[in-house]
């Protein structure tokens, strides 16, 4: 938690002092007015639906100590008063500033961080790094999906003097994103998971995304370390270029870090053997997805990278907790749930639908799926060929929700070569109808869509019927 006096702000974000006195000491940073404690400092972001200037009475009645704000105007007489006397800094961007003392904040203690991005598998791959990590490291990580501009800052100011690495995760949805992330964090170790179509709206193409992705492999100095996708081309690309050490990771193509002797267990996941250089563990995997295998190897190599021996490394594993909503497992009455309908794309849709097919069940295996969003051009063409790949599987029934996921939907009606049952729906309750009609118990479901799409409503809504 970064602490220190009005004069450091400035030193450290520059801006004017309006009020107070820069002797007055602040410990630690908040943003939220509903959550701040007693003699924090607070400051007032500006986003697409607030403005905590708007608040900035409720944090001073509160006991901040201090203030950063970029319009004064929004600061009252009535604000202030002898028992509160918190000092004001002016800051043109006061969003800069809470990234200036995060990035302070990064350098006052020997740390090292760990910085995660891709297209899918980030959060599940940021928690079994962390886990491995933890075994031997005092270990600050990102929680839940405080990624980004805001977040990732925010993660690095609640850094204690005990913490020894930092496990982050980097998302984004435009080039330059992750490379001010990276700016910020200052990384030791990069893991790109893996590159595929995904905001699109902004990238337009998977090359864009590649490069933007990529930015995180370029933070990386001389004595840093890439944690490499070798099973995935864009990733390899990337790599050639590095400045920084390699670890590679892979189950098809040869690599430092690899998987061999791969048994599905079901719904208790996956047991594989891990060869790590001249090492070789026995990893007992009891999550469910066989790219869950691809995002343990990337922990062990960050593991290993930071010398954690096999066994704890093994041990990290085992304690991994499921993130909720990614491939969790509910099971209900007779019946499997599968929710991973945390996010959706076209490569994450393939995982779920490899996950659905390979899951042993006695009974229909169904596919609910909403819509894919921020694919901008390939929006329709990702959808229709997701419905021919459904007409290859072994699912039993195709539910759609949404526009776009019902052109999956015709497309599986134009393909199919099976008694694919197809249900076409635009609402989560039509849904859950279909599925109180259909569902026996033995069967299993796997919902999933984009996050927009909030497919979870589908699961919410038959547990309660």
């Amino acid at each position: 938690m970064i602490t220190g006096k009005a004069k450091d702000c400035l030193d450290i974000v520059g801006g004017k002092l309006l009020q107070g006195s820069a002797e007055k000491v602040f410990r630690g940073v908040s943003i939220n007015s509903r959550t701040i404690e007693k003699e924090e400092l607070f400051v007032c972001i500006q986003g697409e639906k607030f403005d905590g200037h708007n608040f900035l009475g409720d944090a001073i009645n509160k006991g901040a100590a201090g203030v950063i704000l970029s319009n004064p105007s929004y600061l009252s007489e009535d604000m202030i008063s002898e028992e509160s006397s918190p000092f004001v800094i002016q800051s043109e961007n006061t969003l800069r500033a809470l990234q200036d003392l995060a990035s302070y904040q990064r350098t006052q203690f020997p740390f090292q961080v760990v910085a995660v991005t891709g297209t899918n598998g980030k959060s599940t791959t940021k928690e079994m790094i962390a886990s491995i990590i933890a075994t031997k490291y005092k270990t600050l990580k990102t929680q839940g999906n405080l990624n980004n501009h805001i977040g990732l800052p925010l993660t690095l100011l609640a850094r204690k003097p005990e913490h020894e690495v930092g496990v982050l995760e980097m998302g984004m949805s435009a080039a330059g994103e992750i490379k001010r992330l990276a700016e910020i964090a200052r990384p030791d170790i990069g893991v790109i998971t893996n590159i595929s179509a995904g905001h699109l709206e902004q990238l337009k193409t998977v090359k864009d995304v590649q490069a933007a992705k990529g930015e995180l492999f370029d933070s990386l100095n001389e004595e840093g370390t890439a944690i490499v996708n070798a099973d995935d081309p864009l990733v390899l690309e990337l790599s050639k270029s590095l400045r920084a050490k390699k670890i590679t990771y892979g189950i098809e193509r040869s690599a430092d870090v690899q998987a061999s002797n791969i048994q599905n267990k079901g719904s208790r996941g996956f047991t594989f053997t891990a060869k790590i250089f001249n090492q070789t563990i026995s990893v007992n995997l009891s999550q469910i997805g066989y790219c869950n295998i691809y995002n343990a190897l990337a922990a062990l190599a960050a593991g290993h990278s930071l010398g954690i021996s096999g066994k704890d490394m093994n041990r990290g594993l085992e304690n991994y907790q499921q993130i909720p909503q990614r491939n969790e497992q509910i099971h209900y009455e007779g019946v499997t749930l599968i929710n991973d309908a945390y996010n959706a794309n076209p490569q994450s849709m393939r995982a779920a639908l490899k996950t659905l097919s390979e899951f042993n069940t006695r009974g229909k295996r169904f596919l609910i799926i909403g819509d894919m969003l921020e694919l901008g051009p390939l929006s329709e063409s990702a959808h229709h060929e997701l419905g021919q790949e459904v007409t290859l599987s072994n699912v039993d029934h195709l539910v759609t929700v949404g526009p776009l996921a019902s052109l999956a939907a015709e497309s599986a009606k134009k393909n199919s070569r099976h008694p694919l049952q197809i249900g076409q729906f635009n609402t989560h309750a039509e849904a859950v109808s279909y599925l109180l009609r259909n569902v026996k118990k033995g069967d299993c479901l796997l919902i999933k869509g984009s996050r927009g799409a909030k497919m979870e409503n589908v699961i919410q809504e038959y547990l309660n019927t």
